[in-house]
């Protein structure tokens, strides 16, 4: 803690015309933000309070970097489109105690936070999200190449994203939710999509807290060619979702589906009444979960497609049962442990 005092010091010393070293970027909240050289931006006309312009600033000067925070009440960053993270390769990003607020987009179904290509990116957010529109929350989507290795194609990969909590209030949530009248079954109304239409392996994704929306976290059935394999997701709190908490694989039955593989999954699920826990369609993964029916029955606490093989469940609780192919001693089976 005295260490980051003292740097988060030095920098302000630096926005007051004194020499800075620090190499890293401070977004403030009221939209200005610091270089190391003390040199201080104000964008103007920005719609995102100036997170995209310090993020791609940040990205051009090869620095890392930090938004400040303060609470959750107080420090609000309200953006009016997107922001977008471009393709990374070893950057730190941290950002403090703040609300990050979507709302106002002229496409209701963009998304509020995206990630293009990464590579030894590592992500840590103390901030609350919070989306008031009709699509996802947060996506991760490689597209484009990374900028030093581009000989690997588009891709996400040894990078860790962490996140405090994510709130979709579009939909009937307890407190700060709206009936925004979208239906039960659309899957892109989500608070986290993962997207592998090119490879997303070897990551780390963690979430504390997945208020909202249809899905928590929607992993996408990849592309050909493509995979989403022997990463490891947590979800702590994931609760009340209108269709499921977590849904691996969106294409029931499809061959794409095998190469949702080897990912280690650690969630716990507390969906809305009449939704289900989780819906797997990868194979051998290993999943430690429970999923609680906290506000009343649900349709299923696990749905195996047939696609789904060789998983392997420790299940610490489960309310309303499962489905799927479970056998201790069919091949290709899935099992509890």
């Amino acid at each position: 803690m005295k260490t980051s005092l003292v740097l988060l010091l030095g920098c302000l010393i630096g926005a007051n015309g004194f020499s800075s070293a620090l190499p890293y970027l401070l977004l403030r909240p009221d939209g200005t933000f610091i270089l190391p050289n003390g040199e201080i931006s104000s964008p103007t006309q920005s719609r995102t309070h100036g997170l995209q312009e310090a993020i791609d600033r940040a990205v051009e000067e090869h620095l890392d970097l930090y938004v400040m925070g303060g609470d959750y009440k107080n420090c609000v960053y309200p953006c009016s489109s997107s922001v977008v993270f471009p393709p990374m390769q070893g950057k730190s990003i941290r950002f403090g105690a703040a609300t990050l607020d979507f709302n106002g987009f002229e496409n209701r179904k963009d998304p509020g936070l995206v990630f293009d290509s990464c590579m030894n990116v590592f992500f840590d957010c103390d901030a609350q999200i919070v989306y008031h529109l009709d699509g996802a929350a947060v996506r991760f989507d490689p597209e484009n190449l990374l900028p030093v290795d581009d000989f690997v194609g588009p891709t996400m990969v040894a990078s860790t994203f962490h996140f405090a909590a994510i709130a979709h209030v579009n939909t009937p949530v307890s407190f700060v939710g709206n009936q925004g009248g979208l239906p039960t079954d659309d899957v892109s109304v989500c608070c986290v999509e993962i997207s592998p239409n090119h490879s997303i392996t070897r990551c780390e994704f963690k979430f504390i807290e997945l208020l909202g929306g249809n899905v928590g976290i929607r992993v996408d059935t990849p592309a050909e060619n493509s995979g989403f394999a022997f990463n490891r997701l947590t979800g702590n709190f994931v609760h009340e979702q209108m269709k499921c908490g977590v849904m691996e694989g969106t294409i029931g039955g499809s061959p794409l589906n095998s190469s949702l593989r080897g990912n280690r999954w650690d969630v716990h699920c507390a969906p809305s009444p009449g939704a289900s826990g989780m819906i797997i369609r990868g194979n051998r993964g290993c999943w430690s979960a429970d999923v609680i029916a906290e506000k009343g029955p649900l349709e299923f606490g696990i749905e195996m497609d047939s696609t789904a093989l060789e998983n392997t469940m420790s299940i610490l609780a489960i309310d309303g049962g499962y489905q799927g192919n479970f056998s201790p001693d069919q091949p290709g089976s899935n099992r509890f442990d």
